[in-house]
């Protein structure tokens, strides 16, 4: 009895490692690339997607692309578009002419006394003051040479022999002649006490100006202004955005009964334009649908969308479309307004790469895995974590940039199956204690069968 006992001990346990064996070694992900990290305390990283993760996801929202710690355990991580690099100020030395009392009131015609360049430039200001005429009470500047709209204006002094300090009114015209009052907050110092100086310099407008000529008169406050030595004028820089990436994609097969182009994409890349490469000299108006599956119906996503070229010069040629959201669908199609007899266009699809901001929890090493018919993404807040950190650590701040190892298949395309695995730990389980009461059973049927001692 022990001895059976002991072999069907034997034979559960190895049943149940086997078990255990199956359910760890099953992968549900196509590939997975190993992550480099910067430094091994910075926290939160992001990684930069490639073509070859793009081809690799099947998600249309990349919900089956994680990161995974040493453990093959999920990090916290949220999928983003590429940010935008920070805009800088730009500055520009601005010409400038003092004013006389007569010429800072409201109303005052300043044209008649200037000299203005055909290009409408001032040249000079002719006025003279006479023997105890008050020193110059504004300032006239010229802002024709900026060609960006002005957000302030720096006033430099040097150093005050008298503190003081004056709220400052600023007007603009166009021809000298009309003036208008501009929202700023204008308010100029330069304040002492001992070794101590507190100096403002700056007039920052609410909105950005773009007005010919700007007049500035001093308003209400304490001290006489001191006199003026350069005016220079600073404007908001627009942030160039990343580079588009393009993707061509060839027809693929002849037109359809209505005239139309398919082409497929196998990649999973965000398109926000699209273009078209004309053979030779054309013009058409094309309808721009979208699908994902062949038994879908088809999306138009644009409608009468005039695509010509006329000889090889970049700017005879229409500029790539934006289009109004981001799109990964699988199928594109292009149907002409009118039936041609020429050859397929080619379709350009335009994109930025994503970045996937993760946290680096658990132990490393920390790995990038895609692909998968039935595992997604746990939903993190990594959004609020990122805000804070910025918030700490200055508005340009970036996680650290990870980079992609080699690609090292995993599952493979068995990862793409999106039918329920089966439990085979619960069924080797059942077959476990199946099998245990068909040998309890057995050996006590053996039992009964024995003869009895006499």
């Amino acid at each position: 009895m022990n001895r059976t006992l002991k072999c069907l001990a034997v034979l559960t346990g190895g049943v149940l490692c086997s078990a255990a064996i199956a359910v760890n070694g099953d992968d549900t992900f196509v590939a997975q690339w190993p992550l480099a990290l910067p430094s091994p305390d910075a926290g939160a990283y992001q990684v930069e997607l490639d073509d070859a993760v793009y081809a690799t996801t099947v998600s249309p929202a990349l919900r089956d692309l994680v990161v995974v710690n040493g453990d093959g355990r999920q990090v916290p991580a949220l999928l983003q578009s590429v940010p935008a690099p920070a805009a800088r100020r730009t500055t520009q030395a601005l010409a400038w002419f003092p004013l006389p009392a007569t010429a800072a009131r409201a109303g005052s015609d300043i044209a008649a006394i200037s000299e203005v360049d055909p290009d409408g430039r001032l040249r000079r200001i002719q006025w003279q003051s006479a023997p105890g005429d008050a020193p110059p009470a504004a300032l006239l500047v010229d802002a024709s040479a900026s060609a960006l709209p002005l957000q302030a204006l720096v006033l430099d002094w040097g150093v005050a022999d008298v503190a003081f300090e004056r709220t400052m009114r600023v007007e603009g015209s166009e021809d000298l002649r009309d003036w208008e009052p501009l929202p700023a907050g204008g308010r100029l110092l330069d304040l002492r006490r001992g070794e101590a100086r507190l100096v403002e310099r700056r007039i920052v407008f609410d909105t950005p100006v773009r007005m010919r000529y700007l007049r500035i008169t001093p308003g209400a406050g304490a001290g006489t202004m001191p006199a003026v030595v350069s005016v220079t004028g600073e404007s908001p820089a627009l942030a160039e955005a990343p580079a588009l990436q393009w993707r061509a994609l060839e027809a693929s097969g002849l037109a359809d009964a209505e005239g139309g182009f398919v082409f497929r994409l196998d990649a999973r890349v965000p398109v926000t334009h699209v273009d078209l490469g004309l053979d030779g000299n054309a013009t058409a108006r094309w309808t721009l649908s979208v699908r994902e599956a062949d038994d879908a119906p088809w999306r138009t996503i644009a409608s009468d969308w005039l695509v010509y070229r006329v000889g090889a010069d970049a700017a005879s040629r229409t500029p790539p479309r934006a289009l109004d959201t981001t799109l990964r669908a699988r199928q594109w199609r292009l149907v002409p307004d009118a039936p041609s007899a020429g050859a397929a266009p080619v379709l350009r699809l335009g994109y930025r790469p994503e970045r996937l901001v993760f946290v680096a929890e658990g132990a490393a090493p920390f790995s990038l895995r895609a692909g998968s018919g039935r595992s997604v993404r746990v939903d993190a807040a990594v959004a609020p974590l990122l805000a804070d950190l910025r918030a700490r650590n200055g508005g340009r701040w970036q996680p650290a940039l990870a980079t992609l190892g080699a690609r090292s298949e995993l599952a493979g395309a068995a990862a793409l199956d999106d039918t329920p695995p089966r439990d085979w730990g619960t069924w080797l389980l059942w077959g476990v204690l199946l099998l245990g009461v068909v040998l309890v059973g057995g050996f006590a049927l053996s039992l009964l069968r024995a003869p009895k001692p006499r």
